[in-house]
């Protein structure tokens, strides 16, 4: 053992020791680089539009109850004028209910989108510094080094590539 230690030969512990690990964060990379705010503009389109179908399904449902509130409306009106509230109201809460996943939906494939373009400004900063691992979850470590965060670099390679 002794030998070993005296001819240089590297253990597993003193390979890990020289290996350079960085991280990058991917919630930076969507609020920061031109790609992720676009993205998001793009989002906030989308969630503009379901708002305003949803305002126009709560006016429809307005609506009728006002009309329901008119004294003058036989038994026969009455019920039926009831019975599309019911149908309007369960409408509203499938197009409600359909708004947030397809908000869900959108913003998971945005994400993916920037992570996959995120990904060859990655590869290619962490080649030409040296890195041999690169963490795209920060929070998962107990301890990073500032100096081991490329999300700065990978921003502004993000920014010159598209």
């Amino acid at each position: 053992m002794l030998a070993l230690l005296l001819s240089g030969v590297a253990w597993p512990g003193d390979v890990l020791a020289q290996q350079k690990v960085g991280f990058v964060n991917p919630q930076r990379l969507i609020d920061e680089s031109d790609i992720g705010r676009t993205a998001q503009q793009d989002l906030a389109k989308l969630g503009q539009e379901k708002d305003r179908q949803i305002r126009d399904s709560a006016k429809n449902i307005n609506e009728l109850k006002a009309r329901l509130a008119d004294a003058t409306l036989s038994d026969s009106e009455q019920r039926t004028l009831e019975s599309k509230l019911q149908i309007l109201y369960e409408q509203h809460d499938r197009l409600i209910q359909k708004s947030n996943e397809d908000i869900q939906y959108e913003e998971a494939r945005l994400i993916q989108f920037i992570m996959k373009r995120a990904d060859a400004s990655l590869r290619h900063i962490a080649q030409q510094q040296g890195f041999s691992l690169v963490l795209t979850d920060p929070d998962i470590v107990g301890y990073i080094e500032d100096s081991a965060d490329l999300t700065d670099l990978v921003i502004q390679d993000l920014n010159q590539r598209y």
